[in-house]
C-alpha cells in the first residue's frame, strides 16, 4: 500500500492543475487519459490502436534484444575467460561503449534508410509485423542492449570463484564441461542482470528512434503524432503505457533471475 502513496499524490496534483488550467490541449484531465487506457483496441487518430503500436514497438525491441544477447553472451564468456580475446576486443569495446545509442540513430537511418526486414528477404510490400521493423532501428536497439549484456557477462566470468574452477579441474573436467557446468552457471546471475539492464535501454532507445522521420508506427511515433495534433490526452496515455510495458519487461527478467539464482542466495 505504501507504493500507492506517491502515485495517488501525483494524480491528485495533476487533476488539480488540469482543472485550474481548463485547457485539454495543454494538460488534460485524468479521466480523459484513463478513458483511452481502458479502451486499448480503439483506433487513435487513424493510426491504429494502442495494442497495435505497442505490439510493433515490442517486436522491434525483442528482436534487437535477442540479437544483442546471442552475440553479447558468448563473446562475453570468451573475453572473460581467455586473455587473447580480452586483448583483441577490449580496445574497440572501450571506444564504442561510451557512445550513447541515441547518437547512432541519425547514422543508422542514413545507412539503412527505411529498409525493413521484409524487404531484405525480398518482400517489397507486406502487411506483417516484419514490414514495420526497420534495419536502422534494429541496429540501434542491438547497440543499446549489447554492452550491458556483454560487460555483465565478462564481470560474471571474472567473478567465478577459483575454488570452483580448481575443483572442476581436479575432478577431470575439460574446457567444454568447465564452461557448461561451472563458468556459465556461476556467471548466470550477472548475465541476467545485464539482460535486465540491456532490455531497459533497448526499450528507451526504440521510443526515441520511433520519433524520428521515417517511422509510421510504434508508440514513439504515436507520441510525436499526437503532439503535432495537440492531443495531449493520447500523448500522456502513451507515456504511461511506455512505463507500464517497460516495468513489465523488467519484472519478467527479474522473476527469471530470482528463480535461477536461488543457489547463490543459499550460498550466502
Amino acid at each position: 500500500m505504501l507504493g500507492l502513496v506517491i502515485p495517488i499524490i501525483i494524480i491528485g496534483v495533476w487533476e488539480f492543475f488540469a482543472i485550474q488550467a481548463n485547457n485539454p490541449s495543454l494538460l488534460p484531465r485524468v479521466g480523459d487519459v484513463i478513458s483511452h487506457l481502458v479502451h486499448p483496441f480503439t483506433d487513435l487518430l487513424n493510426t491504429g490502436s494502442f495494442i497495435h503500436h505497442i505490439t510493433i514497438s515490442a517486436s522491434r525491441v525483442i528482436l534487437g534484444f535477442i540479437l544483442a544477447a546471442i552475440i553479447g553472451i558468448p563473446l562475453g564468456l570468451l573475453v572473460g575467460k581467455y586473455l587473447l580475446f580480452h586483448k583483441i576486443f577490449s580496445p574497440i569495446i572501450e571506444i564504442l561503449r561510451p557512445l550513447c545509442p541515441i547518437a547512432w540513430i541519425p547514422f543508422a537511418m542514413a545507412i539503412f534508410k527505411t529498409y525493413t526486414i521484409a524487404e531484405v528477404f525480398g518482400f517489397r510490400y507486406t502487411t506483417t509485423i516484419f514490414g514495420h521493423i526497420q534495419l536502422g532501428m534494429l541496429f540501434v536497439i542491438f547497440y543499446g542492449g549489447f554492452f550491458p549484456i556483454f560487460l555483465n557477462t565478462v564481470h560474471g566470468v571474472k567473478s567465478v570463484k577459483h575454488l570452483y574452477i580448481e575443483s572442476a579441474l581436479l575432478l577431470g573436467a575439460d574446457q567444454n564441461r568447465m564452461f557448461r557446468k561451472v563458468i556459465f552457471p556461476s556467471s548466470l546471475p550477472a548475465i541476467l542482470t545485464g539482460l535486465r539492464v540491456g532490455l531497459g535501454i533497448s526499450w528507451m532507445v526504440i521510443i526515441a528512434a520511433e520519433m524520428l522521420p521515417g517511422s509510421d508506427a510504434g508508440i514513439g511515433y504515436l507520441i510525436m503524432f499526437s503532439y503535432e495534433l495537440a492531443e495531449m490526452d493520447i500523448l500522456i496515455a502513451s507515456m504511461i503505457l511506455i512505463g507500464a510495458v517497460g516495468a513489465l519487461l523488467s519484472y519478467g527478467v527479474k522473476v527469471i533471475a530470482d528463480r535461477t539464482s536461488v543457489w547463490q542466495a543459499k550460498e550466502r
